[in-house]
């Protein structure tokens, strides 16, 4: 079924009258925001992360917004969900559209976001877009994966706002090889190539076998690894993370992308790396993480 994506006119019946489309994109917060996403935008590119228009951002957004601002959002006709979200009801997320493009992105993030607002039932939303692209919008087609992400987020009341997935060339290529397709076994080589996998991912990484993206089942799967794990890799396909910010969202896969390269150098130079041992990553550990 096609679904109309509303260009949301908060100018009726308002007094005093006001364009609430036009404010909220020039909301200083949200400013900083798109400024931010469009840094990071250029980063996902320019490592080749993000071909044609791979990869998708949002950040929940609704702390910037007073309870009488989202009031006017509830009173707009809304699109059903596939399911009910418990946890999103009134949440705002700021998300990239289906279709956009991270170099596009980089250069006029405006182009390519939305607003995605849940209902007070938590099975319908919304779709607020900036007035000056003249076009509609539609959010990402991973849209079910990250709301069941913000979802759990709210719901276990976790500090992370923000969910990057993106197209990571290194991390792919690591479950083509067997013998890293599992949590374990992924979080064991990354451990092992670099300290800093240990220092900064204490918890690990999740990984989710090959599933249909898009699908309310890698939506699921996914979600519950992000409840352990701040990165999550999909097979054959890139990875996700989680964090307080866009930046750090980035970081996160980064620094997986980082050890996951030493990996692979190391046997393009046709040598098994030694790594470290079980004893150093458990030292490691016990200093920086316990």
């Amino acid at each position: 079924m096609k679904q109309k994506i509303l260009n949301v006119d908060l100018t009726v019946n308002l007094e005093p009258r006001i364009n609430f489309t036009q404010d909220i994109f020039q909301k200083k917060e949200i400013r900083g925001l798109t400024e931010e996403l469009s840094r990071v935008a250029g980063y996902l590119w320019d490592r080749r992360w993000a071909e044609r228009n791979a990869g998708n951002i949002s950040v929940n957004i609704t702390s910037f917004f007073s309870r009488k601002e989202l009031d006017k959002l509830s009173s707009y006709p809304f699109l059903p969900l596939p399911r009910e979200y418990p946890g999103l009801r009134r949440q705002l997320l700021l998300v990239t559209a289906s279709g956009s493009r991270m170099r596009d992105l980089a250069r006029e993030p405006l182009e390519g976001i939305c607003l995605v607002y849940i209902s007070d039932s938590s099975t319908a939303y919304h779709v607020v877009v900036p007035e000056k692209t003249g076009r509609d919008l539609m959010p990402t087609s991973e849209l079910p994966t990250h709301l069941a992400i913000h979802e759990m987020l709210c719901r276990t009341e976790a500090k992370e706002k923000v969910l990057i997935h993106s197209h990571v060339t290194e991390l792919i290529a690591l479950t083509h090889n067997p013998d890293f397709r599992t949590s374990q076994s992924l979080t064991g080589i990354l451990w092992k190539m670099h300290p800093e996998a240990v220092m900064f991912q204490p918890k690990g990484y999740g990984f989710v076998p090959h599933t249909i993206p898009g699908t309310e089942k890698i939506a699921n799967l996914t979600a519950r690894c992000f409840e352990q794990n701040p990165v999550v890799i999909w097979e054959k396909h890139g990875a996700m993370a989680i964090a307080k910010t866009i930046s750090e969202a980035f970081d996160e896969l980064d620094l997986a992308a980082k050890a996951a390269g030493i990996y692979l150098s190391c046997s393009r130079g046709g040598f098994e790396p030694e790594g470290l041992s079980n004893d150093e990553i458990a030292e490691i550990r016990q200093h920086y993480c316990l």
